[in-house]
């Protein structure tokens, strides 16, 4: 499918929970760690997000065998994943479920997570995280990053102004022990 062209300002696309612009990927590109190094996207629905952000940045989209951006999804009967590459997309079993991927990882990125637990279940087997992106409703900002507040420390006071529509936070996370990407 085609990729929808972005501004530097929001804006809503149907296959998107959070709104999308320029700004945002810009934003990603400066934080998650730099390739080699692997970065899950939990929440990764059709894909769009993360495709747009391979799009603009293609240096992430692989090197060599080396992925080091992956999109993840519960599987489903029928194929949720329409944006992203193949090779750059992951199904787990259900909402509870971790991508083995998670050990490897040193950046997470949730978008629009639904439940803490399972957040806090990647932060677990993800030893080798210092760095996570948060995106969803500011109605969910207190509760959904707890564990984030208790793993981390939050980068600054990125909330989403113009980077996502009002209504929406985008967060970022450093480890706390000082490890830094």
């Amino acid at each position: 499918m085609p990729l929808p062209h972005l501004t530097p300002l929001p804006a809503r696309h149907p296959a998107s929970c959070a709104s999308l612009s320029l700004s945002l990927l810009s934003l990603l590109d400066r934080v998650l760690p730099a390739p080699p190094s692997l970065t899950l996207s939990i929440g990764s629905g059709p894909g769009l997000l993360e495709a747009l952000f391979l799009n603009a940045y293609p240096a992430r989209a692989a090197i060599g065998p080396i992925i080091s951006l992956y999109g993840v999804e519960v599987a489903s009967s029928t194929t949720v994943n329409r944006f992203l590459p193949e090779r750059n997309a992951l199904e787990v079993a259900g909402t509870w479920a971790v991508a083995r991927e998670a050990e490897e990882a040193r950046g997470l990125m949730f978008v629009y997570p639904r439940q803490k637990g399972l957040i806090q279940t990647y932060l677990h087997k993800g030893t080798g995280v210092s760095v996570v992106v948060w995106i969803g409703p500011r109605c969910d900002v207190e509760e959904m990053t707890e564990p984030l507040r208790n793993w981390g420390v939050e980068d600054g006071d990125i909330c989403g102004e113009g980077l996502v529509e009002d209504g929406e936070a985008v967060l970022v996370f450093r480890k706390s022990d000082g490890i830094q990407t």
